[in-house]
């Protein structure tokens, strides 16, 4: 009985911070981040503002959270195989190919949040998606050039996205195909990484 009271508690607690993640997200796209208070974000979510600060001590949490949740749709678009001795060009192709349908689902959503979520984060310096980015290339065992590295990999492919999203998002309409763009990024980046 214990177990089942502990996972209910627990499914209440992340459906309640879903709720203010949620709340929140709204908010910033609709009336922009600075103008966002957190009462504003207790009273969309229907909580208490304790249990907003329970969830995300500070504004800024909840652009680390978006991103995050983004990274994490593009990661189960690789499926649950073992990326090792998988084609890194699939890999990294199919990680941006969700990211880059993510992006196009919400673009009100991305054009509200990308820049905060930038500006709020060192992507210059080493940004979680440049780390992610490395894992992969380290997983899948891919062999490359000497003089290259995982690490450097994943710091341009991340950086090389993040302009790509924010040359995307500038024009209205989209000014250019953004899964196509990511995917000439990868083949420009992998072509001078990889080994012959």
């Amino acid at each position: 009985m214990e177990t089942v009271e502990i996972a209910a508690r627990t499914r209440k607690r992340l459906e309640r911070r879903d709720r203010v993640y949620a709340a929140a997200i709204e908010l910033f796209v609709e009336q922009g981040f600075d103008e966002t208070s957190m009462d504003d974000i207790a009273a969309r979510a229907g909580l208490a503002r304790t249990t907003v600060f329970n969830h995300f001590s500070r504004k800024a949490l909840f652009l680390e959270e978006w991103a995050l949740r983004r990274r994490q749709r593009a990661a189960r678009a690789l499926g649950e195989t073992d990326p090792a001795g998988r084609s890194l060009r699939e890999l990294l192709g199919r990680y941006f190919a969700a990211l880059a349908e993510v992006n196009a689902e919400m673009r009100a959503e991305t054009t509200a949040m990308m820049r905060l979520s930038l500006n709020n984060s060192d992507v210059f310096l080493g940004h979680v998606l440049a780390g992610d980015l490395a894992d992969l290339v380290l997983a899948s065992g891919a062999r490359l050039r000497p003089s290259t590295d995982p690490a450097q990999v994943g710091r341009l492919l991340a950086l090389g996205y993040y302009s790509a999203v924010v040359r995307w998002i500038h024009l209205e309409p989209a000014p250019f195909a953004l899964d196509a763009e990511l995917s000439a990024i990868l083949d420009t980046v992998l072509s001078g990484a990889l080994a012959e």
